[in-house]
């Protein structure tokens, strides 16, 4: 949530940084080898890209924000930056062609357990806000 919520205007390599730093520091308790550090610092370097394809012309004028956003536009960057994420992360983790359905429904069932985490924490930090 932290790569997802961080402000479009701040800085980039320090965003790249600290998703690396985010990602290490599970890779740390989970000792997965670093496939959390590969996977956030990717998606904080993609992020960008995701913005201006997730909100168009709004990602242009830096008028962003997660929290007002137009359902669909929130549900396709959410969406998008939790597909890569997994996938850059199970790709590392299992490392063969082999198993590509393996690697498909991971990504897909962890996917969706985490789409719907992260749609509840943003509806009901949200309404706090409100």
């Amino acid at each position: 949530m932290f790569i997802l919520l961080y402000p479009s205007t701040g800085n980039q390599t320090l965003l790249i940084f600290l998703s690396f730093l985010l990602g290490l520091s599970v890779d740390i308790f989970e000792d997965s080898g670093g496939v959390h550090a590969a996977a956030c610092a990717f998606i904080a370097y993609i992020r960008p890209v995701v913005l201006k394809y997730s909100f168009g012309i709004s990602y242009e004028y830096n008028s962003v924000k997660i929290e007002r956003a137009a359902p669909t536009e929130k549900f396709i960057y959410v969406a998008s930056i939790i597909v890569i994420h997994n996938f850059i992360m199970f790709a590392l983790e299992i490392f063969s062609f082999d198993h590509i359905l393996l690697l498909l429904k991971s990504t897909l069932f962890s996917g969706i357990f985490t789409f719907i985490l992260i749609m509840g924490s943003l509806i009901l930090i949200n309404k706090k806000v409100k």
